[in-house]
Parts: C-alpha cells; structure tokens; sequence
C-alpha cells in the first residue's frame, strides 16, 4: 500500500486507518457470551443481597468473606473473557463508556445504603438487586447487539 516513493496515497492512508479504527475496536470489545453477564448479574445482585445477612459479629465477617470471594470470581471473569482473553493483553477501555453503567450500579449500592440506614427497611436491598442485575443484562443485551454475541 505504498507509493514508489514510500509514502501511502490519501486513499491507502485512509484505508489504514479505517483498519486500524477496526482492529481497535475488535480488541476493546471482543464478543462476549450471554452467559458472562448473566453470571456477572448474579454477582452484582448477590453483592446487594449480602447486606441482607445477619449484622452480628460472625455476620459482619460472613459478608466480608462473601463480598470478596464475589469480587474475585467476578473480576476474574472479567479479566478472563474481556481484559486479558486469549490472544489479547490487557485491553484498554475507555472510561467514558463505562461511566453510565457504573453509575447505574454504584447509585444503587448508594440508594440503598442510605434508605436502608435511614429507615431500616433491608428490603430495599432486593430492590437494588434487582435494578442491578436488570442493569448488567440490559448493558450486556447491547453490548452482544452491537459488537456480537461471542459463541
């Protein structure tokens, strides 16, 4: 795709980038399997349902423990089939894309802290659960529409 002189005509360098655009967003958004945000859901619903546990002493640590075991799995799915997948290392994402949904799902962890504290109703945790779950299966029904379904 090179001239005599070494230098790609407009059209060449247009088509270069157009490629490179291409291969850019292959690597940032592979295809992801509907199974991923299903299991991711569950997590994000799961780490709501947690503060539904005892609030004694052994509970306290119950939810610390189940907290973090959630997080490991789940950030290690993510790295798995997203990040860090075969034949890709450590994919850089753009921040501004992930901004609504990590607002969706932190807002909700907040919404529910403060109704939960402010009036003692901790069923307002399987109303969080349930928005966050609807969240990541809405985001990832999206995400398989626009760049595939990863089967």
């Amino acid at each position: 795709m090179a001239t005599q002189d070494g230098a790609p005509t407009p059209h060449e360098a247009q088509e270069m980038l157009r490629q490179l655009a291409g291969d850019e967003e292959a690597v940032r958004y592979p295809p992801i399997p509907a199974w991923f945000f299903a299991v991711q859901a569950g997590a994000v619903a799961a780490l709501h349902l947690i503060r539904l546990l005892p609030s004694s002493d052994a509970g306290r640590t119950a939810q610390l423990v189940a907290i973090l075991a959630i997080a490991l799995a789940a950030g290690g799915l993510g790295s798995r089939y997203w990040l860090n997948r075969d034949g890709v290392g450590w994919v850089s994402m753009k921040l501004t894309d992930m901004v609504p949904f990590l607002a969706a799902i932190l807002g909700s962890f907040a919404v529910c802290w403060a109704v939960a504290e402010a009036t003692g109703a901790r069923w307002v945790w399987i109303v969080g659960a349930v928005f966050s779950a609807a969240v990541v299966f809405v985001t990832g029904a999206r995400y398989r529409r626009t760049y595939g379904d990863g089967r």
